[in-house]
């Protein structure tokens, strides 16, 4: 493998940025420096202009395999991920079967370890993910798993308490998907939507409750992280909580920033994912709560689905969108450039943050010694969202949406696995 020297960016770490050249060498970041003459039989990539950060980490992306491979693999979400500039992602476990064994994790973690960027597991909290008993946690941490997740449904709140205090034990983050399936029902939609489009309404409640309930839980148990949160009571539940010093750390989705329920103008299931898409309200307080350090990390919840079931309609299809390849501009545009947060701020919600949350040494941060994965992106850069995606499939309510920042390279491993316009 070619040393590769980033030259003349603009190096943005979660500590902070200026501008620096960096050399990569044996998978690591060996320099960071104003000023560094290449190597001998070293690759250079001129950053003029662009923002170098360490790789994103993504901590919540659904590959369907093991049992959905028609909407996507492995491989595909790989190769999604590094066009989205994301270098290490965590896999869900709500796949069939659900990855709740350790033969099934091992085997999977096998092949994830082929793929062109970090790939991680995580496992089911509860066997088949169906909420009656715990998995066997320590023996899916040996198998390769690194966090613990019911994701699709909501943890027994019967259980919580104990598989907190297990996962805490074993030094691993346990996930929760806050949500009331009692009071869901059989909503499909946030009520203002629901009410225009003729749709069954999911009560904002049915995530109040779960969150609550969570934050407790953690306050008497040791460390939770929430996922996908929507809500302004959420986020300010959340806020009270780690006031209060609960160890407790969440995430929200890139469109639960940038849309509300009002963007869903008829019946388009690519609009259509859980949560759904709440009042603009409530996207403003998410606003606030990602720029004030409330919310820790962007994920983006990448939910790939068949064509033909999202042609279904807004009431019969899937819930879900994929995320990967729109995260990088959709931040960009959306937080940085529309001067809502720092690009040392967006380092720290795609890079440090998710590194620090699932234990990832080496990640999250440009300094020498951290491993070399690295994404560059272009300001300048402006493009729609294409009708085509590198995923297999293509359920994004942003095609055609004009956006800058878009990644410019990818490195992993120190390897270049993306090159905007050009072949790897």
């Amino acid at each position: 493998m070619r040393p590769l020297l980033i030259k003349n960016g603009l190096a943005v770490d979660p500590s902070g940025e200026a501008r620096r050249d960096l050399l990569l060498e044996g998978g690591k970041v060996t320099l960071l420096s104003p000023k560094i003459e290449p190597p001998p039989g070293c690759e250079v990539f001129d950053a003029a202009g662009m923002w170098v950060f360490p790789g994103f980490v993504d901590l919540h992306v659904h590959a369907r395999e093991p049992g959905g491979e028609a909407a996507e693999t492995m491989a595909t979400a790989a190769a999604s991920a590094a066009a989205g500039g994301v270098t290490s992602i965590l896999l869900m476990p709500n796949t069939s079967p659900a990855m709740d064994s350790p033969a099934l994790l091992k085997k999977y973690s096998a092949k994830a370890a082929r793929c062109p960027v970090n790939v991680y597991l995580s496992a089911a909290a509860t066997r088949g993910r169906a909420g009656r008993a715990p998995a066997p946690l320590a023996a899916l941490k040996r198998a390769g798993a690194r966090a613990f997740t019911d994701d699709g449904t909501s943890i027994n709140p019967s259980l919580l308490p104990g598989l907190i205090r297990t996962a805490a034990a074993l030094g691993l983050p346990l996930m929760d998907h806050p949500e009331d399936f009692s009071v869901t029902g059989p909503g499909v939609a946030a009520p203002g939507a629901a009410r225009r489009l003729g749709l069954a309404p999911i009560p904002p409640e049915a995530e109040e409750f779960a969150v609550l309930r969570g934050l407790l839980a953690a306050a008497a148990n040791g460390p939770l992280h929430l996922q996908h949160l929507s809500l302004a009571s959420s986020a300010g539940l959340l806020r009270r909580a780690k006031a209060l010093g609960w160890p407790v750390t969440a995430e929200t989705c890139p469109h639960y920033f940038a849309l509300c329920d009002r963007d869903i103008k008829r019946d388009d299931a690519n609009f259509k994912m859980k949560p759904p898409l709440r009042a603009a309200a409530d996207r403003a307080a998410l606003l606030r709560a990602i720029a004030d350090g409330t919310i820790d990390a962007i994920a983006t919840d990448h939910a790939p689905h068949e064509a033909r079931l999202k042609k279904a309609g807004f009431a019969a299809a899937p819930f879900g969108i994929i995320g990967l390849e729109t995260l990088a501009p959709l931040c960009v545009t959306r937080l940085v450039l529309a001067r809502r947060i720092s690009r040392v701020r967006l380092a720290q919600l795609l890079s440090g943050n998710p590194a620090r949350i699932l234990g990832l040494a080496g990640k999250g941060s440009l300094n020498p010694g951290s491993d070399a994965d690295i994404t560059v992106i272009d300001p300048r850069r402006l493009r729609r969202v294409p009708s085509g995606f590198v995923s297999k499939s293509a359920n994004s309510p942003f095609i055609g949406l004009p956006l800058r920042g878009w990644p410019a390279l990818t490195v992993a491993g120190g390897r270049i696995v993306f090159r905007a316009g050009g072949t790897v």
